[in-house]
């Protein structure tokens, strides 16, 4: 019988994305969610806050044909739905399936199928752009201009 998930079918890909990850992301843990997702958790702190998130795999990973690519960048605290409702809109935010609202960490013209693949490390250091943008902007230091046209 065929693997199901792409961790099972391709371990070389798995290895590839935890040896990634302990390099440069190592206070995050992997998790295989209830849906059979894999999921990297951990906080970072690149400004005045610690930012809690996770990195969910997409069950089609690696693939880079939507905005996002196949890692998905959910904040869990502080929580992007909550920021939202607070301040009306959030530059560069995605909403999934079920309505939950993710970071856009990659355009589909910045990466090439077959070419670079996005992992979680890439991910979430796109995240980390996005996180500082965001504070420069939530602080008036960054212009909603420049944030919805070329913060990120």
């Amino acid at each position: 019988m065929a693997a199901f998930y792409w961790y099972e079918r391709d371990a070389e890909l798995l290895n590839g994305e935890k040896m990634a990850m302990n390099k440069f992301f190592p206070n995050f843990q992997l998790q295989k969610l209830n849906n059979g997702k894999l999921s990297w958790f951990g906080s970072l702190t690149p400004g005045k806050r610690t930012w809690y998130l996770q990195a969910v795999y997409q069950h089609n990973h690696p693939c880079n044909s939507t905005y996002g690519g196949s890692v998905r960048i959910y904040m869990i605290d502080p929580d992007l739905d909550i920021l939202q409702n607070r301040k009306g809109s959030i530059p560069h935010v995605l909403c999934d399936e079920v309505g939950h609202l993710y970071i856009c960490t990659a355009r589909m013209e910045d990466i090439k199928a077959g070419n670079i693949v996005t992992t979680a490390a890439s991910s979430i250091a796109w995240a980390v752009k996005w996180i500082s943008a965001f504070e420069l902007w939530e602080e008036g230091f960054l212009s909603s201009k420049d944030f919805y046209g070329h913060g990120i």
